[in-house]
């Protein structure tokens, strides 16, 4: 017999188990999948078909935009949050205006930016948080070299019991 609730939580154990940098790269496939579902979806004239996949891109972006951590990312957070607003203010735009080349216009964003996640050997974030990385200079303290956050749960993450929230990364 089909059990919803167990497979529900296969999924979050599953994503909770993988590394940061392929839950990434999940969301900005799933987001890029979303855009490219509205774009057909205008081409269709299926407003509401549209309205859905843009919506759940919106909530991909906006759990991209709670994960940057601005004090320890400095400029690069600085630089991916006025990606996830501009992608943002661009699916805000296309539910008004039903214009697929704001979708097009994020694709071309994000899909050099997926290609450079994809490029990030899997777990390199949790070994940079555990001090890691062999490439602290020399004269640097233990205490440190380590992370702000050596144990625990990331910060990025805090209050999400599961990083990518009640998103879906399937069908």
């Amino acid at each position: 017999m089909y059990n919803p609730h167990g497979l529900q939580q296969y999924k979050h154990d599953d994503i909770s188990s993988m590394p940061r940098e392929k839950i990434v790269v999940l969301l900005y496939e799933r987001l890029i999948e979303d855009l490219q579902d509205s774009i057909s979806a205008v081409d269709s004239g299926d407003r509401v078909g549209m309205t859905k996949a843009l919506n759940h891109a919106s909530r991909i972006v906006s759990e991209l935009r709670m994960a940057l951590d601005h004090e320890v990312g400095g400029e690069i957070a600085r630089n991916l949050d006025s990606l996830y607003s501009f992608v943002f203010s661009a699916i805000l735009e296309q539910i008004v205006d039903r214009n697929a080349a704001h979708a097009r216009d994020s694709i071309q964003v994000l899909a050099p930016l997926l290609e450079s996640w994809r490029q990030i050997p899997a777990g390199t974030a949790d070994r940079a948080q555990a001090g890691e990385t062999g490439t602290e200079p020399a004269g640097t303290s233990e205490k440190e070299a380590a992370s702000p956050h050596p144990t625990g749960p990331d910060p990025r993450f805090a209050g999400i019991d599961n990083p990518m929230g009640s998103l879906s990364v399937s069908a």
